[in-house]
């Protein structure tokens, strides 16, 4: 990491130190780039929840997982949504259905998800951000985000390189236009929203854990 080497005084108004460089014997000025809420880029604390490989569910319409914000005033945006096949437990695969859905009401039951933190002198998550999987009530769907397919064989191509890929934060489900470099929006969760994601084939033929990474304000 490089440090700015100078710097020049503004004078208008109260005055102010401006951090510069020196490269090719010029001065650069400095700049840190904000997003679009005004908040230096890359500054925000982040947040995990990692759900471990669990079993599918002969059940149709089997939520995996929810999270919600019960929070009165907090913002949650949701940036990284991976889905991670597991491709060392052996199953007689098949194809799956899934979609990614906003909630209007938080899940209940199910095993409840600690998030973890990058930098553990971090904020801890409010109490109110909440994460489980397989919750057994509420959870309640909402408009449906996105809907896609994926295998289960474990030795199956395609599934090995999504799930290889997932682990490196290359398969997102958020789109594209949300993340960076097009955009720092995410999926925005305001006061009393959620995400969940649903199973909808019947079959307990796979075992899938994810990653969910998302920011706070």
């Amino acid at each position: 990491m490089t440090i700015p080497n100078d710097s020049i005084l503004v004078t208008p108004g109260t005055g102010a130190t401006v951090a510069t460089h020196l490269s090719g014997s010029k001065e650069f000025q400095v700049v840190m780039v904000a997003d679009q809420t005004g908040q230096i880029g890359g500054s925000r604390d982040m947040y995990f929840y990692n759900i471990p490989s669990q079993v599918h569910v002969a059940v149709a319409d089997t939520i995996h997982w929810d999270m919600f914000n019960a929070d009165a005033t907090l913002l949650v945006r949701v940036r990284t949504v991976c889905q991670i096949p597991n491709i060392v437990t052996a199953v007689t695969g098949a194809a799956f259905a899934w979609k990614l859905a906003r909630t209007t009401a938080v899940g209940t039951g199910g095993s409840v998800i600690t998030a973890w933190l990058p930098d553990l002198s971090q904020t801890a998550l409010d109490a109110d951000i909440t994460c489980r999987s397989k919750p057994t009530g509420g959870a309640t769907e909402g408009v449906i985000l996105l809907n896609y397919n994926l295998h289960s064989e474990e030795t199956n191509t395609g599934t090995q390189m999504f799930s290889t890929l997932s682990v490196g934060g290359a398969c997102n489900l958020v789109p594209s236009e949300l993340r960076p470099p097009i955009s720092e929006q995410g999926i925005l969760l305001r006061q009393n929203q959620g995400l969940r994601c649903v199973q909808i084939t019947s079959s307990a033929a796979g075992n899938t854990g994810w990653i969910i990474g998302f920011s706070v304000e």
